[in-house]
């Protein structure tokens, strides 16, 4: 449903993309990750066609996102880390442009608000930032768009409202479309990840389900530097007082314990690490 080929694409002396190849064809919820300014903004906006490739080639869905095709942008919903919302209530807003999306679900939209605790006839200036995002959260997951973008959605949201994003994404109306989630709250996704994605130097250094980080890998606490020591294949570790988190690579038959966060960091600083521990994994359940 989505590839792309040999993206090239930067902002004046900066190079984001160099090479960039990227191929999604299951639905699914897809963790985005990478450093600040590695450009994971900017994949979201590529893929929904608000910016151009230098070179190189996006097709979502059969389309080419550049073209703002109708039946595109019909099949496809992104919510950015910033946006603006005109003084109207949610009833208003769906009556205006739920028409535009074939799919969406006024149920579905009256479902989520419930369950964002916000009722339909408020209007947006009355609102909390962090309540505008629920409703426009909201109505992006009502559309059923075969692909939904989401940046930083969690960004603004209280512990409930989390807890309430999850809860909505685990819905089974959503499982049927690719979810592309750029964050830094790792522990957000957790529960709700199908696949990973991390972004580094230009380039897809990590495309993974989260199954198969699993297997390879397992993040636990180490109780002092000796246990430390004797871990065999560590990947990657950091001190919590006398106690050590860390990565290391799984080598038992059961899949490890994965924490999103250690995972990022030590995609971050032993990125060779993680890759070998996934290729070692890779090639033993081949049988090579």
């Amino acid at each position: 449903m989505i590839q792309i080929d040999d993206l090239q694409f930067g902002y004046r002396r900066s190079r984001l993309y160099d090479g960039f190849r990227l191929q999604i064809d299951r639905p699914g919820v897809y963790g985005l990750f990478g450093r600040n300014g590695s450009g994971k903004s900017t994949l979201l906006k590529l893929l929904a066609g608000l910016l151009f490739p230098e070179r190189g080639r996006i097709v979502v869905n059969g389309r080419e996102p550049r073209r703002r095709h109708p039946d595109f942008l019909a099949a496809m919903h992104l919510v950015p880390e910033e946006f603006h919302l005109p003084d109207v209530t949610p009833t208003q807003l769906a009556k205006v442009h739920a028409g535009f999306y074939p799919r969406f679900s006024r149920d579905a939209f009256a479902a989520y608000l419930h369950e964002f605790e916000l009722a339909g006839d408020h209007r947006f200036g009355e609102m909390s930032l962090g309540q505008k995002k629920k409703a426009a959260i909201a109505f992006a997951l009502a559309t059923l768009t075969p692909l939904l973008l989401l940046d930083e959605p969690t960004n603004g949201l209280d512990i409930l409202g989390r807890d309430q994003f999850r809860a909505i994404v685990r819905r089974p109306e959503q499982r049927e479309r690719i979810v592309i989630i750029s964050t830094h709250q790792a522990h957000d996704l957790e529960t709700i990840m199908s696949h990973v994605l991390f972004v580094d130097a230009a380039r897809l250094a990590l495309s993974a389900p989260l199954a198969e980080v699993a297997a390879a890998l397992t993040c636990g606490v180490a109780a002092d530097a000796v246990a430390l020591a004797a871990l065999p294949d560590l990947v990657y570790s950091e001190a919590l007082g006398e106690q050590h988190a860390y990565v290391a690579a799984n080598r038992g038959g059961q899949p490890g314990r994965v924490h999103l966060e250690l995972l990022y960091k030590a995609l971050s600083r032993n990125q060779a690490g993680v890759l070998a521990a996934l290729a070692a994994k890779r090639a033993e359940v081949a049988g090579v």
